[in-house]
């Protein structure tokens, strides 16, 4: 028996789970993070544990493996600062494509501490529709927990 068959007897092969559907990705990600950075290309960054910064324009797939472990398959955007970002951002070190064609990376959701979008969509509202919400709607939410 070889080195290789021995270390396979002795380790159990991982299998992993790839997830495409947005809504599927809410069962593993935060769900603004999976359904918003799935459906729709943006502007998206994420903090990683290093303090860097990986620019990216829209998570591909999630995978998840028999052991836990959740990595995120993205697509680059360019790197350096996003246009208009807050000053606090700007001495982060933000990654992006390593080079023209190669947009494709996958990133280890435990190496990953923020996710942000850097473009948010405005919503336009007139005072007379700012001022048609019932008072009852801008109520904090009431939630039940289930009992254990």
């Amino acid at each position: 028996m070889n080195a290789s068959a021995d270390c396979n007897k002795d380790h159990a092969m991982t299998n992993w789970i790839r997830v495409n559907d947005p809504d599927n990705a809410t069962a593993l990600l935060p769900a603004w993070f999976a359904a918003r950075m799935m459906a729709a290309r943006g502007s998206y960054g994420f903090l990683l544990t290093t303090g860097d910064v990986v620019r990216a324009s829209r998570i591909t797939a999630v995978h998840v493996s028999s052991n836990g472990t959740i990595l995120i398959d993205v697509l680059l955007d360019r790197a350096g600062v996003p246009e208009g970002v807050d000053p606090a951002w700007r001495s982060k070190h933000f990654l992006g494509a390593p080079a023209i064609g190669a947009p494709l990376a996958t990133l280890n959701l435990n190496q990953i501490t923020v996710a942000v979008e850097f473009v948010a969509a405005e919503i336009v509202e007139t005072p007379a529709q700012t001022d048609a919400v019932p008072a009852l709607a801008a109520m904090p939410l009431q939630l039940s927990h289930a009992e254990d």
